[in-house]
Order: C-alpha cells, then structure tokens, then sequence
C-alpha cells in the first residue's frame, strides 16, 4: 500500500537518484539486471513517498516514457540500416506480439484493438538487457559483428513497439467516450498521422541538426560566438526540441494540442515523433 508523508521534497528526490543508483549498482556488480534494482527501489519508496512526487507521479511517468523515447531515437543510425537488421529486428517481434493477440481475442474475449494493445505491451523487448550483455561480448571478442547487430535492432525493436502502441491508442479512444467514429475515418486519421509525423519529424530533426552545426559560428555582420559549443550544450538543445515536439502531439485532459479534426487524437503521433 503507497503510504505518502509530508517533508521536503528535495529529501524525496535524493532518494529516487542516490538509491536508485546504488541499488542499480549494486545488481550489476552481482551480474543481475540494474533495472530490477532501480525497480526494488521504487517499491521501497512507496512505504514512504513524498507527498507532492506520489501527486505529480503521472507527470513523472510521462516523462520518463519521453526520456526513453528519445534515447531510443538517439540509438538508430540511418547509415548502420540494412533490409537483415530490419527482419531482425521486426520479425521475431511481430510474431510474439500476434501469437498474444490471437490468444486474447480467441481465449480471453478482448476486441481485436484490444488485442492489439496487450501484444504491444506485452512481447520482449531486449533494449534494456541484451544491449550490456552484448557490450560485455563486444569487450570480450573485439571485432565480433554480433554486438554492432544487436546495437541496431534492439533500439529498432523497442522503437517499433513504443509507435505501434501509439498508433494502437489512438484507434481505442473512440471506446474511452465520445461520439461514435466510422472506422475508415480511424484508418485514414491514423494513416495521415504517422505520414504527418514522419515528415514534420524528419524536418525538425534536419532543422535542429543544422542549427547544431551552426551554433559555434559566429553571428554575421556581429562577430559574437552566441553559444560555447560544449556537448552538454547540445544535449540540452535536443532535449528542449524533442519535449516541443512531444508536446505538440500531446493531449492534456483528452484535448489535443493540435486536433485531426474529423478523426479523434492529435495531429501528430508523439512517440514517433519524438523518435525521429
């Protein structure tokens, strides 16, 4: 039971980074997986959570998906993209997730969106586990082409899942209330969706790519150096673009941002957004 106490928040705070940490720490130097540690830390804390963190809890979920988004999007190089990395990594994945699907549908009753939505959440992603089992291998036998293999697909893997759930919420909103839908306007909504993403997606990561490259020029006809050129410099620019545009496809109390209009859901599809 999730017990919530008064007393600063800044003591709330350092707890979730310093003993997130350590016991993260602490289950790698035991060969056990970090996240399992971050994850028993988390468990603890809600013996004792600060009662301001357990209000904001949704914000902060919110955007800790934001942040594994974008480290997904950081992990896929254009130019490392081969057709066999694109089987590997979507494959195995598409199957798992129809072979639960299947089961829900015929087994347990859901609706085929359902379905959809429970293999989504539910087939293995290896993001998070395989990539440092396979940073070990690659320090262990330099030269071997399996970890650089894995270093693609599974950040592919997990991005493929975090945009098919997306896609797949907004098809269920129609179930969540409002006026009924017709499904071929779902469809087309859906569809114009992922292209208006990917194009406004790709543009504003050209324009933000450019702007990186210009940003230790100095300014014409002024001879003033506006930024220092430091990487962490950059990491924040990014960042700042990548919440803009998570934002803009964002809802906030089932209001869009910016609306389809003739089918439910944002114009944009934040996750793939955000991802590319």
């Amino acid at each position: 039971m999730v017990r919530e106490l008064e007393y600063p928040i800044q003591l709330g705070l350092a707890y979730l980074f310093l003993v997130g940490y350590v016991l993260r720490s602490a289950f790698v130097a035991i060969r056990l997986p970090g996240a399992v540690g971050a994850i028993f830390s988390g468990f603890l804390f809600s013996h004792f959570i600060q009662d301001d963190i357990l209000a904001g809890r949704d914000h902060l979920q919110c955007l800790a998906f934001f942040l594994v988004l974008l480290t997904a999007g950081f992990e896929i190089s254009l130019a490392d993209l081969r057709p066999y990395i694109l089987v590997f990594a979507l494959v195995p994945a598409t199957l798992e997730l129809a072979g639960i699907a299947a089961y829900a549908y015929y087994f347990l009753q859901y609706t085929v969106v359902e379905s959809m939505i429970l293999g989504t959440v539910l087939f293995c992603l290896g993001d998070g586990l395989v990539i440092p089992k396979m940073d070990e291998l690659g320090k262990a036998f330099p030269g071997h082409p399996l970890p650089r293999l894995v270093f693609m697909w599974a950040p592919l893997e997990a991005s493929y899942a975090l945009t098919l759930f997306g896609v797949l919420q907004g098809l269920a909103e129609p179930a969540n209330g409002g006026a009924p839908v017709s499904l071929w306007c779902l469809v087309l909504g859906n569809v114009l969706r992922i292209l208006i993403t990917l194009f406004c997606g790709a543009l504003i990561g050209v324009t933000a790519g450019k702007f990186m490259k210009l940003r230790r020029e100095a300014i014409p006809h002024l001879g003033i150096v506006l930024f220092s050129g430091a990487g962490v410099e950059a990491y924040l620019l990014i960042l700042s673009v990548a919440l803009a545009a998570y934002g803009l496809g964002s809802a906030e109390s089932g209001v869009s941002l910016l609306p389809m209009g003739f089918s439910p859901g944002s114009i944009f599809q934040p996750e793939l957004l955000v991802i590319v």
